[in-house]
């Protein structure tokens, strides 16, 4: 029954991931920094769905924790280190894309500035998620002992110092430049729709069409991607400063629901995004072609 499950929901995923990348990636007229932001994300995404959430699956159905300490361990550091890093570059993404609005869709990062910013986005997250290997808080079981991350129940100096410090510098100021961006973002495309209205700038305005539908599909997912992190955040801060007896069910269900974003995020994007849409279709005509002229 676990295989089939895999085999039907897993796998799925898998594929779909691997199309966007494959689209992204041999498609050079989608290599802009917008494209290259998603497609590191997805990469990341596509790890977790990959290594985490047939464990997490399993562990649920078998209603236990399947593996040892040490899976504990490096199942809780894969994830935060995706956790981490994936919110910093979706407050990248809500910078780029405000900064190019702002700019009248002048200014573009090159592939080496973008590059550059996703690799501090990975170093931090990197160290968020290897400090508790080192001694600085630990990793352990949450909710109903199904699914691990760093510890949130104890109350001594060295667990406390570090939730407080992750709560400031992963979860308050991603989340606050992510807030603030979008909604200046938002205002931004309403008043240059009001000038792009008044002039024929017939080039100008096809451009600032195509990244308006852009900006309000990340700007989407973005705001999906904070919603469903919000949860899990406060969970885990009441855990750690108010109350660590919490019910097991309410202490699974933010944190699957936190890591749905690794399917649900990339899966949006390619619904938003037509030019994507009709790459995949394309790639699924061209494979199919093959496949009848193989068995002809």
């Amino acid at each position: 029954m676990e295989n089939e499950y895999f085999n039907d929901n897993i796998v799925p995923v898998v594929e779909c991931y691997k199309l966007k990348i494959i689209s992204l990636y041999l498609f050079r007229r989608f290599r802009n920094s917008l494209n290259i932001y998603i497609l590191s994300l997805t990469c990341f995404n596509l790890i977790g769905t990959f290594v985490e959430l047939p464990i997490t699956i399993v562990s649920n159905f078998k209603c236990r924790w399947i593996l040892k300490d040490l899976g504990c361990v490096i199942s809780g550091f894969l994830m935060y280190f995706i956790g981490c890093t994936s919110i910093y570059i979706m407050a990248l993404i809500s910078l780029e894309r405000y900064f190019m609005i702002y700019n009248s869709l002048k200014t573009k990062l090159n592939s080496n500035q973008v590059l550059f910013s996703i690799l501090i986005c990975v170093i931090l997250g990197f160290i968020w998620a290897f400090l508790p290997l080192v001694g600085w808080s630990h990793y352990s079981l949450e909710g109903a002992l199904t699914s691990c991350s760093v510890e949130w129940n104890e109350r001594n100096f060295n667990v406390l110092s570090y939730n407080v410090t992750i709560f400031i510098t992963v979860f308050f100021i991603p989340i606050l430049i992510i807030v603030i961006t979008n909604f200046k973002l938002i205002k931004l495309i309403k008043d240059l729709k009001r000038v792009y209205k008044k002039f024929d700038f017939v080039y100008l305005k096809k451009k600032f069409n195509a990244e308006r539908k852009a900006t309000f599909s990340m700007i989407l997912i973005t705001i999906g991607f904070v919603i469903s992190w919000i949860p899990y955040a406060l969970v885990s801060l009441y855990r750690a400063f108010v109350d660590h007896k919490v019910p097991p069910l309410m202490g699974t269900i933010p944190s699957m629901f936190a890591k749905s974003t690794l399917l649900w995020t990339s899966l949006l994007y390619i619904y938003s995004n037509r030019k994507i849409r009709v790459i995949i279709k394309g790639f699924f005509i061209r494979r199919n072609t093959k496949e009848k002229y193989y068995y002809y």
